[in-house]
């Protein structure tokens, strides 16, 4: 019984010490909060392009009248975009506690769920749920045995050429028929538009299916590869990463890529943080960040650039302890850039 009780009274401390919003340093209770570090997401998008051989491109000159095929496998990518967006991240160096006091408001702090610093006497954030989508794999079955539903004639024969010819033959088949329907050549007319319609897209479908038979087929799938970056100094044409026409996006060390170049020069003035006197420690603390300007290029031509505003760039400032002793304030900081924002 006395065990039972030593669990549950232990349990109770456990959850109460979880929903207290602050740790214990050096023996006192103090309200910790961390200022944000820019973190850039840069995004490429690029195209991959397949292209693989029909089985019967070497008889499409003879059925098709058309040497226009594709003879190999080849895979080529290209770059489609460039984007960069930023995220802000809790800096370590920048992480200050609060005592908390009867007479001043800071002890009313609000941070997001990364613990960067929102304000004093918000409301709290609305919690959002994300749904996960599962890729529901796909059963492809084979494509010449769903094209070909040839006959007897063709399909003991035994021979690459003879199979080429039938598949051959019905694509004309389905020409003819399409043409019938389009002129209304035909005994019989679809019911309505609806159905015409429905009927002309099948055919279309299949044609081309086994029109790829002989000219090759090309597929075209668009990639994204994020790159994160989480600058400390200004940077000058640094090598971000290389790119190569037969394996897309490569390591910056890379040199079977072309060189993409990346520069972080501030548009203005970068400030430094003044050293913090004993006085303000029971002050709030925000940033001026500094607008720098991103730019991304392959040595010739810019395909990216974009002004952002830059946390660990800018200067550190103190807000005084005597505007915190007002009953009700509200200070509102924005959590991205840690800049003030307004205070009411």
């Amino acid at each position: 019984m006395k065990k039972l009780l030593l669990f549950t009274l232990l349990a109770f401390a456990l959850m109460v010490k979880a929903q207290v919003p602050f740790s214990s340093v050096d023996g006192e209770s103090v309200l910790v909060y961390s200022l944000p570090k820019t973190v850039f997401c840069i995004e490429i998008e690029t195209e991959k392009i397949s292209q693989k051989p029909g089985k019967f491109y070497r008889y499409s000159e003879r059925y098709l009248a058309t040497n226009k095929v594709i003879t190999e496998e080849k895979t080529i990518y290209k770059i489609k975009n460039i984007s960069v967006k930023t995220k802000a991240v809790a800096d370590l160096g920048r992480t200050y506690s609060v005592t908390p006091s009867g007479n001043l408001q800071t002890s009313r702090l609000s941070v997001n769920a990364d613990g960067l610093l929102r304000g004093v006497n918000l409301t709290p954030e609305p919690q959002t749920s994300f749904v996960k989508s599962i890729d529901t794999p796909k059963n492809e079955n084979s494509v010449l045995d769903a094209l070909l539903p040839l006959g007897e004639e063709y399909m003991m024969a035994g021979s690459e050429a003879k199979l080429a010819e039938g598949a051959a033959k019905q694509i004309y088949r389905i020409r003819e028929s399409r043409m019938g329907l389009l002129t209304a050549d035909v005994e019989k007319m679809p019911a309505d538009g609806e159905s015409l319609k429905a009927m002309l897209e099948g055919m279309n479908k299949l044609e081309k299916k086994l029109t790829e038979l002989f000219v090759g087929e090309t597929t075209t799938e668009t990639q994204t590869k994020t790159l994160y970056l989480t600058p400390m100094t200004t940077i000058n044409n640094d090598v971000l990463f290389r790119f190569s026409a037969l394996k897309g996006v490569v390591a910056a060390d890379d040199l079977s890529g072309v060189p993409y170049y990346i520069s972080l020069v501030p548009v203005e003035k970068v400030l430094t943080s003044g050293s913090k006197s004993k006085s303000e420690s029971g002050a709030l603390y925000t940033v001026i960040p500094v607008a720098t300007l991103f730019t991304i290029g392959d040595g010739v031509n810019t395909v990216f650039s974009n002004q952002f505003l830059v946390s660990q760039f800018g200067k550190t400032v103190s807000l005084p302890e005597s505007l915190f002793k007002q009953a009700n304030i509200k200070v509102r900081v924005d959590v991205q850039t840690g800049r003030l924002l307004g205070v009411e």
